[in-house]
């Protein structure tokens, strides 16, 4: 954690902007619990019940900041809010995710990567990162389905 807090400061320091216990603390949780893709609501609830003092809108504002400079992703997992997880540059990824009990499995697939990257290419343009959601029903949720 060490390091992603090093690279949180020299990244903020080299855009002007100031390194905040606020923006620390929701880093923190972001990395902590990457694998859960939390929305703005569930890192604020987690930060509070840790006992820390630090509002939903500082949370959001935030979180705004981490997205604009490059150090998280904010995801639309199909639902009316953005969910965050850590950017790290070069591993592309992308997210099943069950339209019927909402579970969000995450996949490494080089060549969907590449093949979306030629597909960039073939259009004239240089990709500098992509977002992939698969949405449909996960193993558990088609038996219960097919078996109705």
């Amino acid at each position: 954690m060490k390091r992603q807090i090093e690279f949180l400061r020299e990244s903020l320091k080299t855009r002007g902007l100031k390194h905040t216990r606020s923006r620390e603390l929701v880093f923190r949780e972001i990395w902590r619990q990457a694998e859960s893709h939390r929305n703005a609501a569930d890192i604020y609830r987690s930060l509070k019940k840790k006992g820390y003092r630090v509002s939903l809108a500082t949370v959001y504002r935030t979180l705004q900041v981490l997205v604009r400079i490059g150090l998280v992703r904010a995801e639309d997992l199909g639902e009316k809010h953005s969910h965050y997880e850590p950017h790290a540059p070069g591993i592309a990824h992308g997210h099943l995710i069950c339209l019927s009990c909402g579970r969000v499995e995450e996949f490494v697939e080089g060549k969907v990567a590449a093949e979306i990257e030629a597909i960039g290419a073939s259009h004239g343009f240089r990709l500098a990162r992509f977002s992939l959601q698969v949405f449909g029903f996960c193993q558990k949720c088609s038996r219960y389905s097919s078996q109705g």
